[in-house]
């Protein structure tokens, strides 16, 4: 399933410099990041089998200078997805 964070970030300088450094876990995997230009907002599109995997990580990471708001993308209505995933099928 693809899952969206949305970021409001309080400490641009530590959110970021702290999201390029973590070690991914091998259950998770980022497909996009689309800051704004300030770096104080965000948007994530992650892969995962649930929301709460996304959560945790990302809680424990940044949940200290960021607010998250967590949704899991209804693929049926969605655009620009893979086929694969569309169809329900994921990797």
């Amino acid at each position: 399933m693809y899952v969206v964070i949305e970021h409001e970030i309080s400490n641009p300088k530590t959110f970021w410099e702290t999201a390029k450094s973590a070690a991914l876990p091998s259950n998770l995997k980022l497909h996009q990041t689309l800051p704004n230009r300030e770096g104080t907002k965000a948007v994530c599109l992650w892969e995962a089998t649930g929301v709460d995997e996304v959560k945790v990580f990302v809680e424990n990471a940044l949940g200290k200078v960021s607010r998250n708001t967590y949704f899991a993308v209804e693929a049926n209505n969605a655009m620009g997805l893979p086929t694969a995933i569309k169809a329900g099928v994921t990797k």
